[in-house]
């Protein structure tokens, strides 16, 4: 299929078809692009319009900051070969779960042969606002399973687990809970006995309501976007949304799960310092990552960015986008657009779950979609 000239990509790109229909609403696309939760997390219709506009079936396209995967899975449902990035260990799972395709009924048969098992363990090594979070024995059916899904490879049901360890539904497993964001509300709800295996189940079966493939073109990387572990130009397209800096904090936020993906609250301090978060240093750290696409994209290849504005004050915003669009020039990157985005501030994971980062007075939320090319070398 060959795709349209860029001028006419970019006259529907201005369109933002996402915003339209029944791709406006948050939870579009198939069930598997909700296995768990994580903040910052686009739209999957979002993800899917971006994929058409600007690829075609068999091209190569790289998320090197893909969170919990939600462009490589849309991308790999729509013919394309998917590669996936991220340094994040908790987010490298849930992604890893989404190709995990061993299809339904090979889960169901997996999870009836331990039904019977001793389902418990031992929880004094559990830090105790963990413990708070849970009853005693939800906690110890938790850790049981867990330990199993990790002896046996089972990335999906590993996946499903975490998307249920925490929430405010009866289907989670904590007390009432916020859903991304682990914060107890006051007064503290008691936690009652909900038993894991049930409710483990009911997530496998939702997860797998739509046809996805059943097998994937998918490549899950856990590593570092200044340093990817591919081949020079042996990238198609590069589709991404980047941390958003001094604005989302990608550990705090998900720190319960991090946990439960084994990462205590120690490296979890350790994790912050690596990912590229920091107001400080984020524009070297994106700088080194320009260098490692500029290396891996085929020469004219596409890189389109969302990136979030910072807003330091209400006088006072960084304009993301065009800060990133600069520094490119620099490494050999030709910016072709920098298109608006705009959200209600009401939908925004900042202010809805508030925290020290909450836009006090509500302010829109503007995302900007960077389309840039790779020069030719």
């Amino acid at each position: 299929m060959k795709l349209p000239p860029l001028k006419t990509q970019l006259a529907i790109l201005e369109t933002r078809p996402w915003t339209k229909g029944e791709y406006a609403k948050q939870n579009w696309g198939v069930w598997m692009h909700s296995i768990s939760a994580y903040v910052g997390r686009i739209k999957p219709s979002f993800a899917h319009f971006l994929i058409e506009i600007f690829s075609a079936q068999g091209n190569t396209i790289l998320d090197p900051f893909s969170g919990v995967g939600t462009i490589p899975l849309e991308a790999d449902n729509m013919g394309r070969i998917a590669i996936a990035n991220d340094l994040n260990p908790y987010a490298n799972i849930i992604t890893k779960s989404k190709f995990d395709r061993r299809g339904l009924s090979n889960e169901l048969i997996y999870l009836e042969s331990i039904k019977d098992l001793d389902l418990k363990a031992e929880t004094n090594h559990v830090p105790e606002w963990v413990k708070e979070f849970y009853h005693e024995k939800t906690l110890q059916e938790i850790l049981a399973i867990r330990k199993r899904l990790l002896a046996d490879g089972r990335d999906f049901l590993l996946g499903c687990l975490l998307g249920i360890v925490h929430g405010h539904r009866s289907t989670h497993l904590s007390m009432r809970t916020g859903y991304i964001i682990p914060y107890i509300p006051n007064p503290k709800p008691i936690a009652e006995y909900r038993e894991v295996l049930p409710r483990l189940i009911s997530k496998a079966k939702r997860m797998y309501s739509d046809k996805v493939p059943d097998t994937t073109n998918g490549t899950v990387i856990f590593g570092d976007a200044r340093s990817l572990k591919l081949e020079d130009r042996s990238v198609d397209v590069v589709i991404s949304s980047p941390p958003y800096y001094h604005t989302l904090d990608y550990v705090h936020s998900n720190r319960l799960r991090l946990w439960f993906a084994g990462v205590d609250f120690e490296n979890q301090y350790l994790l912050a310092d690596n990912l590229i978060q920091q107001r400080n240093t984020y524009l070297s750290a994106m700088k080194e990552v320009g260098k490692e696409l500029k290396r891996v994209m085929k020469d004219n290849a596409l890189c389109i960015f969302i990136l979030g504005d910072v807003h330091l004050s209400a006088k006072n915003t960084l304009n993301t986008a065009q800060d990133i669009s600069d520094l490119y020039k620099d490494l050999g990157f030709t910016t072709h657009a920098i298109v608006d985005d705009e959200i209600p501030a009401s939908k925004t994971t900042i202010v809805k779950y508030g925290g020290e980062n909450a836009i006090k007075n509500k302010k829109q939320k503007l995302d900007r979609i960077l389309v840039m090319s790779k020069n030719v070398s």
